[in-house]
């Protein structure tokens, strides 16, 4: 039954979108369509074949990475946290190694090429601009912020559609670099890793419903290797500069977000103690968590974590008793919907991302800002229902 309702709940996603579709004229239901049926193959491969082992081995180099960024951490850190790690040194601090890794492989030009590559694979099979292609498949390795900068030449010029889809995808997505953030919230790495491929596509069947893009071909398209070092070395360490900010910033939110939810609870008790900020905002996102199939015992809990990605962010959202809680198959799929930026405080940042790169499209992301957000929330959403259907 679970089933049944999580496959209408797709269909009642995409059905909604188009429904509000400014565009409904532009569809190119092919691409849609094509997008909607590899979204579905996909999870099913990765979760029902063979494939799966793959994900498993993915899932143990990543994890087998995050022990070399352990060494680093201990070195520097040594025995301040002995018997166990702090959150802020195993799960925040590999960010620094990973994010260096990530440096590397754009400083020898491995990652530029892979990108362009898929990228525009997948902008002809789709029928997608380019430049949204390339930031699909960029953002699985770089996050919303730094997969811009691979396009920056070309963001100045890009249509309204183009920048929406980036806004979006940017949203929608996760960067490698933060795994071991989520993993040491309780998350599965196998589940952070299915996430990335599937989001992209989910990410292309709404945005092309709402906002499609017009494909003009991949001829002249060139990554930019900006940010690259004289050398390797310098790259890492610019890349793990890089991380560490990250770290910072990410240490900041949660610090702000988890006192404040906390703040805020306390206050309610005084009107009731069994009210909650999460138990609120949970009411408005409990028709979707209905609508992606989980468990009805389960709603209320799935309804809180949507509600506290939505308004705080993802970190926020793992870190949650009630997600602790979830049966395997609920946990897997919250995992999807739970791997992506789609919060209030993502506009901010593409709005100062648009402006140091593509100044004359802030006002552009100002006005689609909150619209990328609901689009995305429903593309994590939806992407979330997709997984349940083979568990």
């Amino acid at each position: 039954m679970n089933k049944l309702i999580g496959l209408a709940g797709i269909f009642g996603i995409v059905g909604l979108v188009y429904a509000f579709s400014p565009n409904k004229d532009k569809v190119n239901w092919k691409s849609v369509g094509l997008a909607f049926v590899m979204q579905i193959v996909l999870a099913g491969a990765l979760i029902l074949t063979p494939l799966w082992k793959l994900v498993e081995v993915s899932s143990n180099v990543v994890t087998h990475l995050l022990t070399f960024a352990n060494e680093g951490i201990s070195f520097v850190f040594g025995d301040m946290f002995s018997g166990g790690w702090s959150l802020f040194l195993g799960g925040l601090m590999p960010i620094v190694f990973l994010s260096a890794l990530t440096g590397l492989a754009f400083h020898f030009g491995i990652l530029q090429k892979f990108v362009k590559v898929i990228g525009l694979t997948v902008a002809k099979l789709f029928k997608v601009d380019p430049i949204v292609a390339v930031n699909g498949v960029t953002n699985m390795f770089l996050g919303q912020s730094d997969s811009l900068f691979i396009t920056k030449n070309y963001l100045p010029k890009a249509s309204e559609s183009v920048v929406f889809a980036t806004l979006v995808g940017g949203m929608t997505s996760i960067s490698v670099s933060v795994v071991g953030v989520y993993t040491g919230l309780g998350a599965s790495m196998e589940w952070i890793l299915v996430s990335m491929p599937l989001t992209v596509f989910s990410c292309f069947v709404l945005t092309q419903l709402y906002m499609p893009t017009e494909y003009k071909g991949v001829d002249g398209l060139e990554i930019t290797s900006e940010g690259k070092g004289d050398n390797f070395l310098e790259t890492m360490v610019n890349y793990g500069q890089t991380g560490f900010q990250a770290v910072i910033g990410i240490t900041v939110a949660l610090l702000v977000f988890v006192s404040f939810v906390a703040f805020v609870n306390g206050l309610l008790t005084i009107i009731n103690p069994a009210i909650t900020l999460q138990k609120i905002l949970g009411v408005v996102f409990y028709p979707l968590a209905f609508l992606m199939g989980v468990p009805h015992a389960e709603l209320g809990a799935v309804s809180q974590i949507l509600a506290s990605k939505f308004v705080l962010n993802e970190a926020v959202a793992f870190g949650l008793p009630q997600f602790a809680d979830l049966s395997v198959n609920a946990k897997a799929m919250m995992t999807i919907v739970n791997c992506g930026f789609a919060g209030i405080g993502s506009i901010g940042i593409m709005i100062g991302t648009y402006s140091s790169i593509a100044p004359n499209k802030v006002k552009t992301v100002v006005k689609l800002g909150f619209k990328a957000l609901i689009i995305a929330t429903l593309v994590n959403i939806m992407s979330g229902a997709v997984v349940g259907l083979f568990l």
